[in-house]
């Protein structure tokens, strides 16, 4: 089974109490005008070649450079711009392809696929005591993790755990790859990323499909100095470069919103701090971004439990194991709440207590 395959059909599917699916919820977003914003780019950037050949970077490095700054980042140079965040995981692995890749357990499958493809194999590292297992990752290593709200688990890190973190990456001489797709959706304040603590260690990959639409396949990557020339050069090889067009509504709505990210979710974190309280009330850990996990004890929670789930009670849930080739997670399910109403979220976990009980 390809699992993205898989949660990408979970994504377009339509059910009564969709939980399955890390969907942004656009409708809590400003109106988004992509030829609005394309037109705003032309006029604003007249030179920049839109509809031509460029540079495998993107032509948007400098605006990267903005977005980076205002999130705190004060060092960032020019970004690369990549076909979403995906397309720079897929670079990283094949630039690592001959090193030691490491993950922690649950993973995102999006990560471990792209790391087999390169013929490689990934190494997983125990998710309860990870920074202790960092201690034996080898010099050139590469690891990879979301600092804030990470899919599957919507974990974030402690501003401790990521000051030990690249304190250990340094000393160990091993670099990160920080997954920022779910960054701007904290509901409380961000907490200093890890590139800003050590940019000369971590790949900071930031996606705008959450943001804007996931149609747009645009992000922008931050690259080490040491490893930029060997990325941008893989980058070419595989897509030569990112889309023209997409890159100018993306630049044009940066320009309009100065160039910052989370500006325009006031809405959506409204939204989000009551559903928040409601899943905390229930029990769950929930902090911000799009995903909480959810344990049900006593219950082997599978494809085959949560197939019976949407059959019968109409709810789509990811069971946690999904993300893991072990069975420690059996007993968990992963719960995406970010498009879901608060109303529509209280029945759906109503319906899902019953069905655990029957």
């Amino acid at each position: 089974m390809n699992r993205i395959h898989f949660l990408n059909q979970l994504a377009t599917s339509e059910c009564p109490y969709n939980f399955g699916a890390g969907v942004p919820p656009l409708d809590q977003y400003p109106a988004f005008d992509p030829g609005y914003f394309y037109r705003l780019f032309l006029e604003e950037f007249p030179n920049q070649p839109v509809l031509h050949y460029h540079q495998s970077e993107g032509f948007l490095g400098e605006m990267s450079q903005q977005v980076f700054q205002q999130d705190g980042f004060s060092e960032a140079k020019c970004g690369i711009i990549t076909n979403g965040v995906q397309e720079s995981i897929t670079v990283a692995a094949l630039l690592f392809k001959n090193a030691c890749v490491a993950c922690t357990d649950p993973f995102y499958p999006g990560f471990v696929d792209a790391v087999k493809m390169s013929g490689n194999k990934p190494f997983f590292i125990d998710g309860e005591h990870w920074l202790e297992s960092l201690e034996s990752l080898n010099p050139g290593s590469l690891f990879y993790l979301s600092a804030d709200f990470a899919n599957p688990t919507g974990k974030r890190l402690t501003l401790s755990e990521r000051q030990r973190l690249v304190e250990i990456a340094r000393r160990r001489d091993f670099y990160i790859f920080d997954d920022a797709t779910y960054r701007p959706f904290y509901l409380d304040a961000a907490l200093p990323s890890l590139v800003s603590l050590a940019p000369e260690r971590v790949f900071h990959a930031l996606s705008f499909s959450k943001l804007l639409s996931p149609g747009l396949r645009i992000a922008m990557t931050h690259v080490p100095d040491t490893m930029l020339a060997a990325f941008a050069a893989l980058k070419a090889n595989i897509s030569l470069n990112s889309s023209g067009f997409t890159q100018a509504i993306v630049g044009g709505w940066l320009f309009q919103n100065g160039f910052s990210l989370s500006a325009h979710l006031a809405e959506f974190k409204e939204k989000m701090n009551n559903k928040k309280q409601f899943l905390q009330n229930q029990g769950l850990d929930y902090e911000g971004g799009f995903f909480a996990a959810m344990e049900i004890k006593g219950r082997i929670l599978d494809f085959e439990w949560c197939s019976k789930l949407l059959e019968i009670e109409g709810v789509a849930v990811c069971p946690m194991n999904l993300f893991s080739d072990t069975s420690l997670f059996n007993h968990k399910i992963r719960i995406a709440v970010a498009k879901t109403s608060e109303k529509n979220l209280e029945e759906g976990f109503m319906k899902i207590h019953k069905f655990a009980q029957s």
